[in-house]
């Protein structure tokens, strides 16, 4: 199996498998795959010591999991640049990021972040225009229960931060919870993250819902 489809099934697994591991059914709708045609693929990762399967369910070895990681923060990285930095729009932005992280390297993705996180580096990044613009509002403006979409990050000195938790631009989350101190517990790919009130008003979004 190429590289790049191993790192591709990898962070598939990462971004599904919240827990217990992810079922052959979503992982071979996210891949674009038929089952038929990713069970080999996933034997091959056994073999190398990278997946495992256990009552129907497909799991990341320790090994597995530190290049699922590696590879998802290539692309967080690649497609926050793409998206805030070169104003490409984000389903644009994470398919083009999905070509580049089989081949960039850690120490590239490391000064890309650098850069983005310096003092000054938040330029008024153009956005692509459609017909229709959604309302962009702060994070603490909505509702509980509303979904929102990720528009800009305001504040880059909060990079680093939000990268880790998977909140960048285009990314769906939901409103748990809004605390009395300005903080907001927010739901980002199926798991609760608190963000204290300076994240919170760095965070543009729209709502999806």
């Amino acid at each position: 199996m190429e590289r790049s489809c191993e790192e591709d099934l990898l962070e598939a697994v990462l971004c599904l498998g919240a827990g217990d591991g992810a079922a052959l059914g979503p992982l071979a709708s996210r891949l674009h795959l038929t089952p038929q045609r990713l069970l080999p693929l996933i034997d091959d990762a056994v073999r190398a010591g990278t997946l495992t399967r256990s009552e129907g369910l497909i799991g990341l070895t320790e090994e597995g999991r530190e290049i699922a990681v590696r590879i998802d923060r290539r692309h967080r990285t690649l497609q926050c640049f793409l998206t805030e930095m070169l104003g490409m729009d984000p389903s644009s932005a994470s398919d083009e990021a999905c070509q580049i992280e089989h081949q960039i390297s850690d120490e590239t993705i490391s000064r890309l972040g650098t850069y983005m996180a310096r003092p000054g580096g938040n330029p008024e990044c153009p956005r692509r225009c459609s017909s229709r613009k959604p309302a962009v509002r702060t994070l603490q403006s909505f509702d509980e229960g509303t979904v929102l979409r990720v528009s800009t990050i305001r504040q880059w000195g909060h990079y680093t931060r939000l990268l880790d938790l998977g909140i960048l631009p285009g990314e769906e989350i939901s409103i748990r919870r809004k605390l009395s101190n300005g903080a907001v517990v927010v739901r980002v790919k199926g798991c609760d993250i608190a963000l204290s009130p300076e994240i919170a008003t760095s965070i543009s979004v729209e709502r999806v819902t």
